[in-house]
């Protein structure tokens, strides 16, 4: 199917929301050159939840480094001006759920435990900073809370196939909606004029191949989440499935099968120890 039919299909199905009004004013001001630390901390601590949740991620074990952050300030030094642009999107997260009830709260789970997965498979393989795996997987399904939003009747019987027939959401989307959330979080990325590599990993992280992807650095991103993302599905964690993680593809990222199952059983207790230390 054509991009641009596709995207016409897909804006008269949904309701694409805006992005979060602080997200938005920070992304715009990181995107001059002029701005400078002051005119950002001045943006986030205007919203008293927004800066709560940011700095409570920012303080989590993969980048607080057992320093204190207890400032925005500090956050950027600390994170980087570029890691910062997407730690801004995964702290509008809660902003944009409509509900959260017990799939919204799975879904979060599942996020948390892509974004402790793909921080663990990318100090392994140094493919991309620990610091930005994290955030690009907590984002990484923002489709599927769109879609849920969106049309919550549809996509609770989407969600009811996945697991009475085990198949994939995107089989179910597919077959149900002629799209699926991988093509929803491409056009919001789009929408929202979210960092590329965002994009691409959104848009993309189910891929078979990655030859869409326009920039090398992304399509090793895209393979990191895929890879943390089908981990955490086969642990449970949040959401399951049962996912065969192809020998090429960690292959591709130089990862053993022994060491893929050592990464596993490190997240899985990451995971429970630290569920409580980032929150929606």
């Amino acid at each position: 199917m054509k991009e641009e039919l596709l995207e016409k299909i897909v804006l008269e199905t949904i309701d694409v929301p805006s992005l979060p009004t602080v997200a938005g004013k920070v992304l715009q001001l990181m995107n001059d050159d002029f701005s400078s630390i002051n005119q950002l901390e001045k943006i986030i601590s205007q919203d008293q939840s927004f800066s709560t949740r940011l700095l409570k991620i920012a303080n989590s074990p993969y980048y607080g480094r057992g320093k204190k952050v207890d400032s925005v300030s500090t956050a950027i030094i600390l994170i980087g001006l570029n890691t910062m642009k997407n730690l801004v999107v995964a702290a509008s997260l809660k902003d944009i759920h409509r509900k959260f009830g017990l799939f919204e709260q799975r879904l979060w789970d599942h996020s948390l435990g892509v974004s402790i997965a793909a921080s663990a498979l990318a100090a392994e393989t140094r493919l991309m900073s620990s610091e930005e795996a994290l955030v690009v997987g907590l984002i990484h399904d923002i489709g599927k809370t769109i879609l849920n939003n969106s049309m919550p009747d549809s996509y609770s019987l989407i969600i009811e196939r996945v697991y009475d027939e085990g198949i994939s959401f995107i089989e179910a989307e597919n077959d149900m909606l002629g799209f699926n959330h991988c093509n929803v979080g491409g056009l919001v990325a789009r929408k929202w004029k979210l960092p590329k590599n965002l994009e691409a990993v959104i848009e993309y992280h189910h891929s078979e191949d990655f030859s869409m992807v326009e920039d090398s650095d992304y399509e090793f991103q895209c393979l990191i989440v895929k890879t943390a993302d089908a981990l955490c599905l086969n642990l449970n964690i949040g959401l399951r499935s049962s996912v065969e993680m192809s020998d090429i593809e960690l292959e591709r990222l130089g990862i053993s099968k022994d060491k893929f199952a050592e990464i596993s059983e490190k997240v899985k207790a990451t995971y429970l120890e630290q569920k409580s230390e980032v929150e929606a």
